[in-house]
């Protein structure tokens, strides 16, 4: 027998953070997250998309023990904007048992009904910048720091409960060359001097603030026509930049200029941070600071956060211009593997650029979805 119990006080909170611990005890590919870092993303006073979010965190117990958990989030804002009763769900674990999975969504769709939404999508976060999507491939790799892991028999749970793919993301493995292949430092040369590009020397984490608003500004206007994009609020976009400065590395920060000075395109790596995640065991003190600190100064690992170019710049080969420059500072700092964000699979262009290095497929995702009836 499943008891679904409703996370309510500062207690359960707890419990529903650290239940992931213990389900991946002794997993070598799962990467812990900090544990004040996610107590204070369930938090109004601290995450600002809980302004506009409903959000019903439930636990699952067999013979009071825990032993799954599930997240359901309705965005307001997003439902509103984009005309939709959409029910997210994510933070999504649990011990393989069928019972289980059919108790948590058994309880998310009644929750879901009784708030009018039509049907359910996940696993996701509050936003588009939150970890999402189940892995289904690459379970026997180091896990992302912004991504997810799960265990094989997540996908045959959902399938079981009634849930369909929904949309297909797929992550890769790059080997850093030697050098920037002449073909790159060639066609980006030709996209500078044509079109009066700069590309700004960037040295410290000081320099890089001074460009977040523009970062913010060009990353919804790149992604704005993908289906259930929603641009960041200020405030969104202030608690994403602190999130993110804290593992920035300013080596692996590119921004492309016009002639005017203003900028048209970026992209972001950072250090990977999973191996020291997994050290630090979900937190800074007393050593979890110096493991990251260390992966932060050297690593022959990065992970490509973010790129974003305005759409009047698209397909103009400035991209170019932006790999040239950060290829040659993974280089310079003796980087051997770039692995990609998730990326969905029917993104050509992106999927076209990779081509010009050495690379592999090594993880892919899904997300689920399902009618509420």
């Amino acid at each position: 027998m499943i008891e679904i119990k409703e996370v309510n006080d500062k207690d359960s909170l707890k419990a529903f953070v650290m239940f992931p611990f213990e389900l991946y005890k002794g997993s070598r590919y799962w990467v812990p997250p900090l544990i004040a870092g996610e107590m204070k993303t369930f938090d109004p006073a601290h995450n600002p998309t809980l302004e506009f979010c409903q959000v019903q965190l439930i636990l699952a117990y067999k013979q009071g023990r825990i032993v799954g958990r599930l997240a359901l989030i309705v965005n307001r804002r997003e439902n509103e904007l984009l005309g939709q009763r959409k029910l997210r769900f994510g933070w999504l674990d649990f011990e393989d048992d069928p019972e289980i999975t059919r108790a948590l969504f058994d309880y998310a769709t009644r929750w879901g009904r009784e708030h009018g939404m039509e049907y359910m999508e996940g696993p996701v976060g509050f936003c588009n910048l939150d970890k999402a999507a189940l892995l289904t491939e690459g379970f026997e790799e180091l896990s992302n720091t912004t991504a997810l892991y799960n265990y094989p028999y997540y996908e045959r749970h959902l399938l079981a409960c009634g849930l369909e793919h929904c949309t297909k993301w797929v992550e890769k493995e790059m080997i850093v060359p030697e050098q920037v292949p002449e073909k790159i430092r060639r066609f980006s040369t030709i996209i500078k001097e044509r079109n009066e590009l700069s590309v700004p020397d960037l040295r410290s984490k000081r320099a890089i603030r001074r460009y977040i608003p523009q970062v913010f500004d060009i990353l919804n206007q790149t992604y704005c026509t993908l289906e259930n994009f929603v641009p960041l609020t200020p405030g969104q976009q202030e608690f994403y930049a602190a999130k993110f400065m804290d593992v920035i590395h300013p080596d692996y920060v590119s921004c492309v200029e016009d002639k005017e000075g203003h900028m048209i395109a970026f992209g972001v790596a950072i250090p990977y941070m999973g191996t020291a995640l997994q050290k630090a065991g979900g937190h800074l003190l007393p050593f979890g600071w110096y493991h990251i600190l260390k992966a932060l100064r050297s690593n022959d690992r990065v992970e490509l956060l973010l790129i974003g170019v305005l759409p009047k710049w698209q397909r103009k080969g400035v991209t170019a211009l932006i790999f040239d420059e950060i290829m040659q500072k993974f280089i310079d700092n003796h980087v051997v593997y770039v692995e990609t964000n998730p990326e969905q699979e029917q993104n050509a262009s992106v999927q076209a650029f990779w081509k010009e290095y050495k690379n592999r497929l090594h993880k892919v995702r899904w997300t689920f979805h399902k009618r509420i009836e």
